[in-house]
């Protein structure tokens, strides 16, 4: 699942192109996101995908460490984004991904600011 989780980031995150058809084949139309204290839905979480394209220039995520358990993978991992200004924000995540299907149907993560604009600490969120 490491593997699934790591090309998901790569697909998604570090893609600098809104693709809405990749976000479909990885998430169901089901899935719930619970990032510190919001709770998005799939339409919410395409959303939330559309605004970090608009806003972020470059986003890098690197695994830390994670853990499998059936289903489930947990990961530990940082984000680094330039965002479109040339600013820079480094994030630290912790995010627990049920899969089903071959698709993510939940995730229920934590994220903090380590470094750069306290404005940018809801990135992880932001829609």
């Amino acid at each position: 699942m490491k593997h699934f989780i790591r090309q998901v980031f790569n697909d998604i995150l570090e893609n600098t192109a809104f693709d809405e058809l990749l976000i479909e084949k990885y998430f169901s139309k089901e899935y719930i996101q619970i990032v510190d204290h919001s709770q998005l839905t799939y339409d919410e979480f395409v959303l939330h995908i559309r605004k970090l394209k608009e806003k972020v220039a470059e986003q890098k995520l690197d695994i830390i460490s994670y853990a499998e358990n059936g289903n489930i993978i947990f990961t530990h991992h940082i984000v680094k984004s330039t965002l479109k200004d040339g600013s820079k924000v480094v994030h630290k995540v912790l995010a627990e991904f049920t899969i089903q299907n071959h698709q993510i149907i939940r995730c229920n993560e934590l994220t903090l600011l380590l470094e750069g604009n306290t404005v940018e600490k809801n990135l992880g969120s932001e829609r």
